[in-house]
């Protein structure tokens, strides 16, 4: 399967589509990158063009080679790393929360429970080339968005109806539960300040010994984590609007640029330098 990203050095291709529910694609040809451990608030659908990617996903180590489709569900902490001295090269479909939940609810004409996949990686060759396929034809201006519309809808439903289980209706959260989220919306509401430990262990009612067991077990990331993946989506947010990246950084609580660029590049893959100047319109 050939790709049209050399195999010399690192190389990102980053593209979000407004009028298509903020939809972002990425394609990339990655040597040396390390993706810290992180989720994404809606769907990560991609193919794997060259290469092979490693990456820790509910609790196994799984790798996706050279046709593959690779993917996460919503909130699911993951990784990525190359297994392979070609490193990997792959496209990738990141949907906003919400947005294949309405894809599968409308096929089936009711609505229910978010579509939830078993595995990290699925192996179906022609579900992989028509996702390859489309990714490639979503870089193109010259197709009609009608049919990059439709051809997303088909294939993404199919995909869901032939992969995807339905998971049951959660449970009532626990006690536990109820102060992680309680933690969350603390670190939410506050993320541009110094927050400690003792902040969140009062807050919450619990030790702090206890309180990293607990964040940690819900989430998988520790609370600082997590504050560092709000400071980078705040400071997204920011840029969007026009922010500079050294006034977005300082905004957030980053302690500069630098520290924003090195946390942006392993969480998404690309500089926030990029972020800005790729961001197009169908």
């Amino acid at each position: 399967m050939r790709g049209d990203i050399t195999d010399s050095k690192e190389i990102t291709r980053f593209l979000r589509f407004p009028d298509f529910g903020n939809l972002e694609l990425l394609h990339a040809a990655y040597l040396r990158q390390t993706f810290s451990p992180h989720f994404h608030e809606g769907h990560a659908i991609g193919v794997i063009e060259k290469g092979r990617l490693g990456f820790d996903y509910r609790g196994e180590r799984v790798t996706a080679g050279a046709g593959d489709i690779n993917m996460a569900d919503p909130g699911e902490v993951h990784n990525g790393f190359a297994v392979s001295e070609e490193g990997w090269q792959y496209r990738m479909f990141y949907l906003k929360p919400g947005q294949l939940d309405g894809i599968f609810n409308e096929c089936r004409d009711r609505s229910g429970p978010m579509p939830f996949f078993k595995k990290g990686r699925v192996r179906d060759p022609g579900f992989s080339e028509k996702i390859r396929i489309l990714h490639r034809d979503f870089e193109n201006p010259l197709i009609p968005r009608l049919e990059k519309e439709s051809r997303f809808f088909t294939i993404m439903a199919g995909f869901t109806l032939k992969h995807a289980l339905q998971r049951v209706s959660p449970k009532s959260p626990g006690s536990e539960k109820t102060r992680v989220m309680k933690i969350k919306g603390y670190i939410q509401e506050f993320y541009d300040t110094d927050i400690s430990l003792d902040d969140l262990s009062r807050m919450a009612g619990i030790s702090r010994y206890y309180l990293l067991r607990v964040f940690e077990r819900e989430t998988g990331l520790t609370p600082h984590t997590y504050l560092k993946l709000v400071r980078v989506k705040r400071a997204r947010e920011l840029m969007d609007k026009g922010i500079s990246i050294i006034e977005a950084a300082h905004a957030v609580g980053f302690y500069d640029q630098s520290h924003l660029n090195r946390v942006f590049k392993k969480i998404y893959g690309i500089t926030p330098g990029q972020f800005r100047e790729k961001k197009e319109k169908i």
